[in-house]
């Protein structure tokens, strides 16, 4: 007989699972602004603070071949035309002086002590390092913040897809060791959170915190994983565009984009079609070619399929029969398909059987 104890605990697992799952979606379904000012709430919070800097709890962890775009230490004013409710003339006050300071610095004194900065180094410390006065240094985080929240109306999106609101998170950058993801946001440059749990649980088993503090802990380790998760699958789902995607990336040519469907890419990282489906909506990335919805890197295969057949079409001598188009797709493009689906294909692009097309040739001479 089956402890009824532990099907009580199994049962308020199951629920307390699916209650994350629809947190999760309620997550994924926030607007970039909204989540930013997430992120903001929680790491200007004094629990976050305390646990970050004096008890050394929770530090960053930056995302592999990701980092802050160049284009935050230029802060160009390219700001959103359409009406909005943020003061934008705010926004872009007086930030020379500060972007000025940010260059002095250098981008790795940059990155050291503002960017990534250890936990448990004092704002006088910053200073001191850097030569600056506090105010300075508070004024630079100030920015960092701020820049995270208003990411979107410095980098604005310009895509136009039936009164849809597109958010541009990041672009896809050349380097030295070849392409890398350039957040435009701080927030998703620094990474995701690392808890120490088993410092934590020390410190809990010291009383070091009182019970309402375990309580706050507790809500705010919950934000945490969200605030993980949400940032976790965008890079995912941008990583694994830009290796699949990479011919794209490197020609510019939209016939090489490959076929790559959301279903494949939710097994590869182990997240459900819908997950994806929620993560790439309304969001795009800048290329080297332009800007770019995410969801067009995950172009029809049949699409794909048919563009590939129009470009074996347009580059023959002499009409090709269905059984010369298959050879030629395996030869050129790695591309398998019977000698039925590629009459299928053709039929829909209206384009005539090899023997049709011979007799229009003859006939326009």
């Amino acid at each position: 007989m089956v402890n009824p104890n532990i099907t009580q605990s199994l049962e308020t697992r199951q629920e307390l699972k699916l209650f994350l799952r629809i947190e999760q979606a309620n997550l994924l379904e926030m607007s970039e602004v909204e989540f930013q000012y997430l992120i903001f709430g929680v790491e200007k919070s004094s629990l976050f603070k305390r646990l970050r800097e004096q008890e050394k709890v929770i530090h960053y962890q930056r995302f592999p071949k990701a980092n802050l775009s160049r284009r935050f230490y230029e802060l160009k004013e390219e700001i959103v035309a359409a009406p909005s409710s943020v003061d934008v003339e705010s926004l872009i006050a007086n930030k020379e002086e500060l972007v000025g300071l940010i260059r002095n610095l250098g981008i790795d004194n940059f990155k050291q002590y503002f960017l990534y900065p250890e936990p448990g180094i004092t704002v006088e410390e910053i200073a001191h390092q850097c030569q600056l006065e506090v105010s300075e240094v508070s004024k630079i985080n100030s920015l960092i913040d701020e820049f995270s929240i208003a990411t979107e109306f410095y980098h604005p999106s310009s895509i136009s897809d039936k009164g849809k609101h597109y958010s541009k998170v990041a672009a896809i950058e050349r380097g030295t060791e070849g392409l890398s993801v350039a957040y435009f946001s701080p927030a998703y440059a620094r990474g995701k959170f690392v808890v120490d749990y088993m410092k934590l649980e020390q410190l809990l088993h010291d009383g070091v915190f009182n019970n309402t503090e375990v309580k706050e802990i507790r809500q705010l380790l919950r934000k945490l994983e969200l605030i993980n998760s949400r940032k976790n699958s965008l890079h995912q789902v941008i990583q694994n565009i830009v290796e699949k995607q990479t011919p794209f990336f490197e020609s510019g040519n939209p016939k090489a984009l490959l076929p790559f469907s959301q279903k494949e890419l939710a097994s590869k990282i182990g997240l459900t079609p819908s997950t994806i489906s929620r993560v790439i909506a309304n969001k795009s990335l800048e290329t080297p070619w332009g800007e770019r919805a995410l969801k067009d890197f995950f172009p029809n295969p049949k699409k794909f399929r048919k563009e590939l057949l129009k470009q074996i079409l347009e580059q023959e001598a002499k009409p090709l029969s269905d059984q010369k188009i298959k050879v030629s797709l395996e030869r050129k493009f790695g591309v398998y398909l019977s000698r039925r689906t590629i009459a299928s294909l053709r039929k829909e692009l209206k384009i005539p059987s090899s023997r049709q097309r011979r007799l229009l040739a003859m006939t326009n001479k």
